[in-house]
């Protein structure tokens, strides 16, 4: 598995809106690396446990490594709706030495993808993922059990 760190970097470095980095769709953009990793690979690339909470998926490892970490500078910032958000900026770059190959094509995928997504366009394709769909509020989202299902679902 990547170190979180490293995935953060990767995502702060590669997504090419810097100013949308938010804690939520930092968060999310993650989220659907793993995803995207349990389908493909069998595996998550962070060791994250995921919760579905009252907005979707999320968990505050993303907030509290980023934090932890002299890599990043996070910024408050007020959204278009006065609510309070946190925007991740990359102070320093370096190798993301954990990510394999594999991380890397799953991560570019979640980006070129997400990169022209309005945040209602982005939350709708998060909330579309099987594990949201099929798992209950509040639950963890075992991403590598659910991912075996969805494709058994998918071949059935």
């Amino acid at each position: 598995m990547a170190e979180l760190i490293d995935i953060l970097g990767y995502i702060c470095e590669n997504y090419p809106y810097k100013d949308e980095l938010s804690n939520a769709r930092l968060t999310k953009m993650v989220y659907l690396s793993d995803w995207k990793s349990a389908i493909e690979q069998g595996r998550q690339i962070s060791d994250i446990k995921w919760i579905f909470n009252h907005h979707g998926p999320y968990v505050d490892d993303v907030y509290q490594e980023a934090h932890r970490s002299h890599l990043f500078k996070i910024i408050r910032e007020v959204n278009v709706y006065g609510n309070e958000k946190f925007v991740f900026n990359l102070s320093s770059t370096k190798d993301w030495i954990s990510l394999t190959e594999q991380d890397i094509i799953c991560i570019n995928h979640v980006i070129k993808e997400t990169k022209p997504m309005l945040w209602r366009d982005f939350i709708h394709l998060v909330y579309s993922t099987y594990p949201v769909v099929v798992s209950d509020k509040y639950s963890r989202l075992n991403l590598v059990e659910l991912a075996r299902r969805y494709k058994r679902a998918l071949h059935s």
